[in-house]
């Protein structure tokens, strides 16, 4: 290796396999001597970035967004819960079971985010292996249950898709190693930045908060809107229909997954600063709140924020899409709605 300036691998510092001292020398002022006058000539040296708030209508959108659904929530959700148990709800769905859902799956996402990073602290090559046996079990047991069940259709696509997951598995193998040394070495900079984990569990709270929130506000408008008329069939039966407005149902998911990917794309964006923070300086930036953590979180949520919610508005639009493609499966056209849900899928990666 050379004698150059340390690089930092996995926090610690050691010799670079590349000579700096040429890039350092044409970072210094060089001096000239032209006939008896000495002229200096700066070097070549990137220019400081101006700090300033970015994009700052998105953020102000995200706001506006956010009270929206509590002032949607605070004026018809606690309607839509009174009418259900007056008796005299106008869609005459059962809102309970919804409530249910969202406190046990935020109590299970709790959960899953605090073992997660102990698993892949200690084992972090396994946990990559699995995934891809995991990956090419379930791709086998669908084609299996695609002949068994009479759809040869099915289980054509199944053969194909299974052949495809075991040439990347076979191609990804050999990566293995090196995929879990970025792993084990992304761990370890949280681990030495445990200020970020309680960054994390912080959002996964503000995520869990606004979930409930979103959903008491649907519920509302669910009430408000969606008419459910009773029908006859022609074995005599009578079946509930509603009259869902898509126009409604897309601002809602743009709206859900709109501030969703905001509090996601936060703690990535966060998370990118203090880990880079930890690469260049461990020293600095190894501790629960040192300056890794605060200035990355401070950037993250001031003159980074503004990017973060564009970006993401980006995404909510396909995610509120796709969303949307999904709730019309039971019509008619189910070509045409695989098709879309197909370009959108492609447009989303």
């Amino acid at each position: 290796m050379g004698s150059g300036t340390p690089v930092v691998v996995q926090g610690a510092a050691v010799a670079s396999p590349y000579d700096h001292r040429a890039a350092a020398a044409d970072a210094q002022p060089q001096q000239q001597q032209t006939g008896g006058a000495v002229t200096t000539t700066a070097g070549t040296k990137g220019e400081d970035q101006e700090k300033k708030c970015r994009d700052f209508p998105f953020a102000i959108l995200l706001y506006g967004n956010v009270g929206a659904i509590i002032a949607i929530a605070s004026a018809w959700g606690k309607d839509a819960f009174d009418q259900q148990l007056d008796e005299t709800s106008v869609s005459g769905h059962d809102y309970n079971g919804y409530i249910y859902s969202v406190l046990i799956l935020g109590a299970i996402s709790l959960i899953l985010t605090g073992v997660t990073l102990p698993i892949m602290m200690c084992i972090p090559e396994m946990l990559i292996k699995l995934s891809l046996i995991l990956m090419l079990i379930l791709s086998g047991a669908m084609m299996v249950f695609s002949f068994i069940s009479g759809n040869v259709l099915g289980g054509i696509f199944g053969v194909i898709f299974f052949l495809i997951f075991v040439c990347y598995a076979r191609a990804a193998w050999s990566r293995i190693p090196f995929a879990s040394v970025n792993l084990l070495t992304a761990c370890t900079a949280i681990k030495q930045n445990c200020g970020a984990i309680l960054i994390s569990y912080v959002f996964v709270v503000l995520a869990f908060g606004w979930t409930f929130v979103w959903s008491v506000g649907v519920m509302g408008v669910w009430e408000k809107v969606v008419q459910t008329d009773t029908v006859q069939t022609a074995a005599g039966q009578q079946v509930a229909t509603n009259s869902a407005n898509y126009g409604y149902l897309f601002l809602l998911f743009l709206s859900y997954f709109f501030t969703h990917q905001v509090i996601q794309n936060t703690v990535h964006v966060t998370v990118a600063g203090v880990v880079g923070s930890w690469w260049f300086s461990p020293a600095e930036s190894s501790g629960c709140c040192r300056s890794g953590v605060t200035g990355s979180l401070c950037r993250s949520l001031t003159t980074s924020f503004g990017s973060i919610c564009f970006g993401s508005l980006l995404v909510a639009i396909l995610q509120a899409l796709k969303a949307l493609a999904n709730s019309a499966r039971s019509n008619d056209n189910q070509i045409l709605i695989c098709i879309a849900e197909c370009i959108l899928n492609c447009l989303e990666r």
